[in-house]
């Protein structure tokens, strides 16, 4: 390696260090967990309840009752939730009951049409709500209610899902943690002194602290899965085409799309299965959910790290844990397992930044949705160092970034969307329908609020499948010394979702998947 790169190398890693220690100074003591779950229809999954549901065994009404009161409970250790629908969806699920009362519909009919029928589910604030407010976090849209639902909500609905909350975001899904001025700081409900990631931080916390058994959140460059790694949950980002992505505030360009996916966060890996079936049906594009896998069939590829100078190392937890999840397969289906390396990631970080930012038109324009006049992004900055600012630090880093040649270059777009297509062009020599890849969803357990910053290169691990259009699926595989979650990342080719899903299924098996907070 060149000189300069082991001087970034360097720097980064002393300035990592200088800033964790101050912060666990800061933070020595003050971390505290959610309380544990009294109530065993709170340990159900979705799939489990939309089935006792439908067979009579328990009330719609007595499950939501349970995660409304779930949520009173830990809202005060995590500051979760936008908007609460608690007395509209104990309406619904009265309904539902009655329905199912009734016997017009047959349990198979029930399954078949509305396969999640009376169980609660949660929203991301930047996926709209009909009559709910969709504030992206921020105090521009402070009193804005969306006139209907994203189509993927839609989606939901459509199958009987009974919304009960939105979810607090990252301000405009612009960080990898959830602290905005509006809405306040999410924090980890194994430790609140460690953020619960973002944009989808308030998702992940809510569905990890038994809040939701189901959420909905989006991923532009891991906003699903980062989330989801830190707080001990599956995650699924799907691939390209697969689920809607309309219905988003602030609405992203045209021209990004293409990097965003919607898609489910939850405890149990099975509710990948359900959810995904429902969030994929207008597709059009044939994926199999749930199917039987032989996994003596199946190739098994991994990636232990990527290099680049300012990427922090993995963790000895988590490299382990991708270890672990490698022999298993190995161990118990004679698989056939190979490392690879791709140099030609060296520069991803770059590479994506480029291509997400300068494919904006009018970055300002379209964070700000239209109210780009209220907002002097320079003069916000120095207010910000005051904390004076009406926006929060990720929109601002964003908008001022987007101006900066050294982040964008417009005249390298070209370059970078060619070295893209090399990436696809090396993942595709090795994976097809019967193979996946199995890597860290990030080097690090969940950092102190305020530290994840410092590890914002290396979010490359999640935001190269975005530009590619892969899905990836987060796995929790373990749990620390200190009792924070970590997870591993499941990849396939191009709508081989399903597979990714399956093998989530199966290490869920082997490794126990989500566990509460230990108090």
């Amino acid at each position: 390696m060149p000189m300069w790169y082991w001087f970034f190398h360097v720097v980064c890693t002393i300035l990592r260090f200088i800033v964790h220690c101050a912060l666990a100074f800061r933070y020595w003591g003050k971390g505290k967990t959610v309380p544990r779950v009294k109530n065993p229809l709170l340990l159900k999954s979705a799939a489990k309840l939309a089935e006792e549901i439908r067979e009579g065994k328990i009330k719609s009404e007595a499950v939501i009752r349970a995660y409304t009161e779930r949520i009173v409970e830990v809202e005060p250790y995590i500051n979760a939730t936008v908007d609460r629908c608690f007395s509209a969806a104990l309406e619904e699920a009265k309904e539902v009951d009655e329905l199912i009362a009734s016997g017009r519909h047959s349990k198979k009919q029930l399954a078949e049409k509305k396969p999640l029928l009376g169980v609660p589910i949660s929203i991301k604030v930047l996926l709209i709500v009909k009559g709910l407010r969709c504030t992206a976090g921020s105090l521009l849209f402070e009193n804005l209610r969306a006139a209907e639902d994203s189509p993927s909500v839609a989606l939901l609905k459509k199958a009987g899902a009974i919304i009960i909350a939105t979810t607090n975001s990252a301000e405009m899904g612009m960080d990898f943690e959830t602290n905005n001025i509006l809405h306040g700081k999410t924090c980890n409900p194994f430790d609140t002194s460690k953020t619960s990631g973002g944009s989808s931080g308030g998702e992940s916390a809510l569905v990890a602290a038994s809040g939701s058994v189901l959420g909905l959140g989006n991923d532009l460059l891991g906003s699903i899965r980062v989330p989801c790694h830190f707080t001990g949950l599956f995650g699924h980002k799907p691939s390209v085409g697969l689920v809607p992505n309309l219905g988003c505030h602030p609405t992203p360009d045209p021209r990004t799309v293409p990097y965003l996916s919607s898609g489910p966060m939850c405890r149990y890996a099975e509710d990948l299965i359900i959810s995904m079936r429902i969030l994929s049906s207008q597709s059009g594009i044939p994926v199999n959910f749930g199917q039987k896998v032989d996994f003596k069939n199946i190739k098994i590829y991994y990636m232990k790290e990527i290099r680049t100078p300012m990427m922090a190392p993995v963790d000895s937890d988590i490299a382990l844990a991708l270890k672990s999840a490698v022999s298993y397969f190995t161990k118990n289906y004679n698989l056939e397992t190979k490392e690879v390396k791709m140099d030609c990631l060296y520069d991803a970080n770059r590479a994506v930044t480029n291509l997400i930012l300068s494919r904006t038109k009018d970055m300002k324009a379209t964070l700000t949705a239209g109210k780009e006049t209220f907002i002097d992004e320079k003069l916000e900055m120095v207010k910000f160092l005051f904390g004076k600012s009406i926006l929060s630090k990720g929109p601002l880093v964003t908008l001022n970034g987007s101006k900066i040649k050294l982040f964008v270059d417009r005249s390298r777009t070209p370059y970078y969307e060619k070295m893209v297509k090399s990436w696809e062009v090396e993942f595709d020599s090795f994976l097809d329908e019967n193979s996946v890849l199995l890597m860290p969803t990030l080097p690090i357990p969940a950092p102190y609020h305020d530290e994840m910053t410092l590890f914002l290169p290396s979010t490359c691990y999640t935001s190269i499948f975005n530009v590619l259009g892969f899905p990836s699926t987060q796995c929790p595989l373990g749990y620390n010394s200190n009792g924070m979650p970590y997870g591993i990342q499941i990849v396939g080719c191009k709508n081989n979702d399903a597979l990714t899903i399956a093998c989530a299924v199966e290490l869920e098996k082997a490794f126990g998947g989500w566990k509460e907070p230990r108090i």
